[in-house]
């Protein structure tokens, strides 16, 4: 067992270190919140003598990569007491999970980082973007009523199963598989949101939205749309709170913004913000189960560095009639060498093998890297949920 494992009864020590670290204030809701991740986490605590000095959650998920399942430990509330800051708490609790993670067949792990130059010390790396659209309620396209379909407004607790399942149904670009507990835990967290469902003249779920409001601000969580009909009854909804509420924001998993679906692309403020981080941490389950974008490919060595041992190797890697063989070749020459982020990114379809290259991060055989560039998913990843 990790000796930095913490037991049940260090809970009020961490939430204590919790409410000091990240200065929120005591209530009952804020330790219900806490204390159910908690109980389905690895928690991770280092004592400072007699009090607890730093503290992380290792939050096991699954994740639908392009429709193959991979096991991925989300890291979360990393902290650390003032008075304990700048030794290494942090850091050597994180690679502490890390190694628990590739001993218990953990593959990925995803992180929100208050730094990512700090995080990527640890192999993480960005490859999570959000669009966040801003409209004033007089910029509000016009959508027009539909004769078909309804909508139901609901208060979050009353969120039913069908929205789990078109959620699920629906998640493929890398995003977590919600296990019942963690839609319980959503819902506790953030009890104050509503849940707008769209309907089809065969009372058929085709599209939901969840929202909250803050002040004149009506804020979009997450939207999902099966068909047209969806998005044009759950977009009349929105519109119609325009009296209501002075401005609407919508921050999107999909980093493609689609401004060119507006009739006026200037009616909205538009950006793309970084979101979240990610690590490969056994790179050999990740790619021996990747869902390879080509049949065929001649063998390939590529160094990758790495601080996780397990990982750091050269690897040969050739694909025949869809079936993957990827082995340590540490006595080969490769074809070229590449850090364990600049990897991420590529395998995670945020930035190609190819543009890597031009910008320096990959050293090596232009050829090669033109060749197993085919291999990746092109399509960037998205991830709507936080830890």
């Amino acid at each position: 067992m990790n000796k930095y494992l913490l037991d049940e009864d260090k809970f009020n020590e961490f939430y204590n270190l919790y409410l000091y670290s990240f200065n929120r204030e005591d209530s009952k809701h804020r330790k219900d919140v806490l204390k159910e991740r908690f109980d389905h986490s690895m928690v991770y605590g280092l004592m400072n003598h007699n009090k607890l000095g730093s503290g992380l959650f290792s939050i096991p998920f699954d994740v639908n990569f392009h429709g193959v399942d991979y096991k991925m430990n989300g890291i979360g509330d990393v902290m650390s007491a003032p008075e304990f800051g700048g030794r290494g708490g942090a850091g050597t609790l994180l690679k502490a999970a890390l190694t628990d993670m590739y001993h218990n067949q953990i593959t990925l792990s995803y992180l929100a980082p208050f730094s990512y130059g700090y995080y990527r010390q640890f192999g993480f790396e960005q490859v999570f973007d959000h669009s966040v659209i801003t409209m004033e309620n007089d910029q509000l396209p016009r959508i027009k009523n539909s004769n078909v379909g309804h909508v139901e407004r609901d208060d979050i607790r009353d969120l039913n199963d069908d929205i789990k399942i078109m959620y699920l149904s629906n998640n493929y670009h890398g995003g977590v598989v919600r296990p019942k507990w963690w839609w319980d835990h959503m819902i506790d967290k953030h009890e104050d949101y509503q849940v707008a469902t769209a309907y089809d003249d065969a009372d058929k779920l085709i599209g939901y939205l969840i929202y909250y409001s803050e002040g004149t601000t009506f804020y979009i969580h997450e939207w999902l749309n099966q068909n047209p009909l969806s998005r044009q009854l759950l977009s009349k909804f929105v519109t119609k709170h325009q009296s209501i509420f002075q401005h609407f924001v919508y921050e999107s998993p999909d980093p493609d913004v689609k401004a060119d679906l507006l009739e006026n692309p200037y009616s909205a403020q538009i950006s793309v913000t970084p979101y979240m981080m990610a690590r490969i941490v056994d790179l050999s389950d990740f790619v021996k189960r990747y869902p390879v974008q080509t049949l065929v490919m001649s063998k390939v060595y590529f160094k990758v560095n790495d601080d996780l041992d397990w990982n750091n190797h050269t690897w040969r890697l050739s694909i025949e009639n869809g079936v993957v063989s990827f082995e340590i070749a540490d006595d080969e020459t490769p074809d070229m060498e590449l850090t364990i982020q600049t990897l991420t990114k590529a395998m995670f379809g945020y930035r190609s093998l190819d543009s890597l290259f031009e910008y320096g991060y990959i050293t090596g055989d232009s050829e090669k890297v033109d060749q197993l560039n085919e291999v990746f998913v092109k399509e960037k990843p998205q991830l709507i949920d936080y830890f």
